[in-house]
């Protein structure tokens, strides 16, 4: 009797902890100000606007420099926003993310379940969920990459239905989910067909005997053979081919330098300490599959090894091994830490209304929670409080070239109509993708801001007129006396040079 209640006790604080680690981040970002928001809802919002207003954009409508090209591979999800913004304002466009939001952790939950025949207890179900929560929680966002984890989990699904004996037709659906993906976030559809491609993989032993090499052989060629529709499929985007290769076209650009937090290696901002997280994820899930004798497709373990080494590489991957890990943990955790949820389809929509619910509350507290000045609404208030700077450019003329020492600044200056030298897409101002020739001043700003270049001697290469930094940069700019000052506002300062000025 006591070791059952002892039992119990120890579900219901394993089930607490999960919660917590579900809830937690983003509550956390909720009481930092931040919740669903960052610096893209800017420039989601305005290329959103840009097509609902003249269509999607094949020249890039933001640039200083006119003619340069443009791939607008998140042009989906940007209307998305801009239809919420026009319903409801920056309060909508906030509260937006719970849908997205409340379908990954319904499908999450599918899929864990799915993985596990049903038998996950709540409080493996829990633990299960946990581990990508806490990797992806701050993409629990505006931003279109909850959409591609929707994706992925999906994929993982149909691909998980189809090895327990679904039939092939199941695969089926995989060509409209690289359609979806490729038109949502188009930097990322390659990782669904990458996802679809694992499951085809053998586990070793299939590879001992000849007929259970056939047997592999017959299960993986329609994966095979649904993973080339999906690449076929993934050209039916305003783009093309160049929507379709963003990724490729892509690389090194945002990386530059390393001033993309998110896009720097996971030991950079955790030290040694990344080790952690890494063998945890490595090998917990492998322990727990030890334990249990469960059979785990290569396919999984596969997308788990790759997602480390992603998110080694670029922080901004870890989600990847996180939701990988969770599924791997829900295949040992089968029949394990009681008995299994009575009901899997309504515990896994309750899981999903959860987190909606979770999203829309964080949503709503950064839109209509008092800020600075009584005001209500992160994004409003700064929009307002940066009314000054927005004036003195206005009067300083559509051709005025802008210096910011902080690149997402840009973004918001594209939502105020003005022209800009770069955003925090450096990707699409590249030359394999915005065209031989193209401008971008992403690196020169890059290289000022890390000290390899001085703001003199790019102000010389690029001719800035107008220089937008921080309020604690300010002091240096006005303590060399060859600025001056025009306005300041939002936390930020703005300085010109004078005509005689060098």
């Amino acid at each position: 009797m006591k070791a059952t209640i002892q039992a119990g006790r120890t579900r219901l604080a394993i089930s607490a902890l999960c919660a917590l680690l579900i809830a937690g981040p983003i509550l956390a970002r909720t009481l930092a100000g931040t919740g669903t928001l960052d610096s893209d809802v800017w420039f989601l919002l305005a290329t959103g606007r840009e097509i609902a207003r003249n269509g999607i954009p094949h020249i890039n409508p933001f640039s200083i420099w006119p003619g340069q090209g443009m791939v607008a591979q998140q042009w989906l999800h940007d209307v998305w926003l801009w239809a919420w913004y026009t319903s409801g304002g920056y309060t909508a466009v906030a509260v937006s993310a719970c849908v997205p939001a409340g379908l990954l952790f319904w499908q999450l939950s599918r899929l864990m379940l799915d993985a596990a025949d049903g038998k996950l207890s709540p409080a493996a179900l829990a633990f299960c969920l946990a581990v990508p929560s806490v990797c992806i929680c701050m993409y629990i966002s505006v931003r279109p990459t909850v959409w591609t984890a929707l994706l992925c989990t999906l994929t993982a699904r149909i691909l998980l239905r189809y090895l327990k004996g679904g039939g092939r037709r199941a695969l089926l659906r995989l060509p409209a989910i690289a359609v979806a993906g490729v038109n949502l976030q188009a930097a990322q559809w390659p990782l669904l067909a990458a996802c679809a491609a694992a499951f085809a993989l053998p586990c070793p032993h299939e590879l001992a005997n000849p007929a259970a090499r056939r047997a592999w052989s017959a299960r993986a060629m329609p994966i095979c053979a649904a993973v080339a529709a999906m690449c076929a499929a993934s050209l039916l985007n305003p783009y093309g081919a160049d929507g379709s290769l963003y990724v490729l076209k892509s690389l090194g650009e945002a990386s530059y330098g390393g001033a993309i937090v998110e896009m720097q290696p996971l030991w950079v901002p955790l030290d040694p300490l990344f080790a952690v997280p890494v063998a945890a994820m490595a090998l917990g899930p492998i322990a727990l599959c030890r334990r249990s004798g469960a059979k785990v497709p290569a396919g999984a373990v596969a997308m788990l090894l790759v997602g480390i080494a992603a998110g080694v590489l670029h922080s901004r991957c870890m989600w990847i091994a996180g939701l990988s890990c969770g599924l791997c943990c829900a295949f040992g955790l089968a029949g394990a830490l009681g008995e299994p949820v009575a009901h899997p389809g309504r515990a896994a929509a309750a899981a999903g209304a959860a987190m909606a619910l979770l999203a829309a509350v964080s949503g709503l507290a950064v839109s209509l929670a008092p800020q600075s000045g009584g005001e209500a609404g992160l994004l409003s208030v700064t929009e307002s409080e940066m009314s000054p700077i927005f004036s003195a450019l206005y009067d300083a003329g559509p051709d005025a070239l802008v210096f910011s020492s902080d690149v997402s600044v840009y973004n918001q200056l594209e939502w105020e109509g003005f022209k800009v030298p770069c955003d925090m897409r450096p990707e699409i101002w590249g030359e394999r993708i915005a065209g031989a020739g193209a401008k971008s001043a992403y690196r020169g700003i890059v290289d000022v801001l890390q000290g390899s270049t001085s703001l003199k001697e790019s102000t010389e290469d690029w001719g800035w007129e107008l220089f937008l930094v921080r309020d604690d940069e300010a002091d240096t700019l006005r303590s060399g006396g060859h600025f001056d000052e025009l306005a300041h506002g939002g936390g930020y300062t703005l300085f010109e040079l004078p005509e005689d000025g060098e």
